[in-house]
């Protein structure tokens, strides 16, 4: 049996496409004008994403803790209980998202989850 997941790549002018599945779809709530990212590992892995650029005094403490670009955007993206289900990207365009995130890193580096 085929995985239901499966996407041919195809060349438009030069182009490679890859349709995405409507399960992925419906799972990440993708529309029109959304970003999506890729992770390469030896596993592909993608996420809806927010087109912010990131501060960096937010970037460079995640790439201390972190270590690698991939996984500092993955966390960025991914909704934590610590932000009421948001994910940390999403804070950061409220007024006082950076202080928000940056109290969230100091927290995690000082071992405190509460």
């Amino acid at each position: 049996m085929k995985n239901p997941l499966l996407s041919e790549v195809k060349k438009d002018n030069e182009k490679l496409y890859a349709e995405i599945p409507v399960e992925v779809l419906e799972h990440l709530a993708l529309k029109p004008g959304d970003f999506i990212e890729f992770g390469i590992t030896t596993d592909v892995s993608i996420w809806k994403s927010h087109n912010i650029d990131v501060p960096r005094e937010i970037f460079q403490p995640l790439i201390d803790m972190f270590k690698t670009e991939q996984n500092v955007f993955h966390w960025l993206n991914k909704g934590l209980p610590a932000l009421s289900g948001k994910a940390p990207i999403e804070i950061l365009s409220e007024p006082d998202g950076i202080e928000q995130i940056l109290d969230l890193i100091n927290r995690i580096k000082r071992g405190d989850f509460s």
